[in-house]
């Protein structure tokens, strides 16, 4: 019996911040990303915790939109920030994690046609019995994979014949 693991890297869809042309482009963007994350996780904003969240959401042109090319500020409950006007300039209005419930999210985008074909190459190469799949999107993602890409005419490989996946605890949701 042939076991074996493979990191998929997502299979249609990832953060639009991953697919950069390299792992230089992507890094400071997702190193503001984490800065934020961890910011807005404090029980208590200072003014410096404040300047610094504004800094990133100015960055990122978001102090008027909830979004950008690479995220979106989700304010679920409560108010992270009073949004930039002609006559009021941007503000952190909560004072800490407990006054809000919102995240900022990587938004996501399709995976080339010809990474996903790649990705089945690889599996089909590998050809295990048993696969294990690291960031693979969810299950309805990695059973489409399964019987659309792996089995096609193009790879031609033998689907699995059980697909399970278990949620990870990746902050990105993947």
């Amino acid at each position: 019996m042939r076991l074996a693991s493979y990191n998929v890297e997502n299979l249609f869809e990832r953060a639009k911040v991953m697919n950069l042309d390299s792992w230089s482009e992507g890094k400071p963007i997702l190193s503001d990303y984490a800065k934020f994350n961890t910011l807005i996780a404090k029980d208590v904003y200072s003014t410096a915790d404040k300047a610094a969240m504004l800094s990133v959401l100015e960055k990122y042109k978001m102090l008027k939109a909830p979004g950008s090319t690479y995220f979106v500020l989700r304010e679920n409950r409560g108010r992270l920030m009073k949004k930039e006007t002609a006559s009021v300039d941007a503000e952190i209005v909560a004072t800490g994690r407990a006054e809000w419930i919102g995240w900022l999210e990587l938004k996501q985008e399709p995976v080339k046609a010809v990474a996903i074909t790649n990705t089945a190459r690889v599996i089909k190469d590998i050809n295990a019995d048993v696969l294990g799949v690291v960031e693979a999107e969810d299950r309805l993602g990695l059973k489409h994979f399964n019987e659309l890409v792996l089995a096609s005419t193009e790879i031609g490989a033998e689907e699995y014949r059980h697909v399970m996946l278990i949620d990870g605890n990746d902050e990105r949701g993947h």
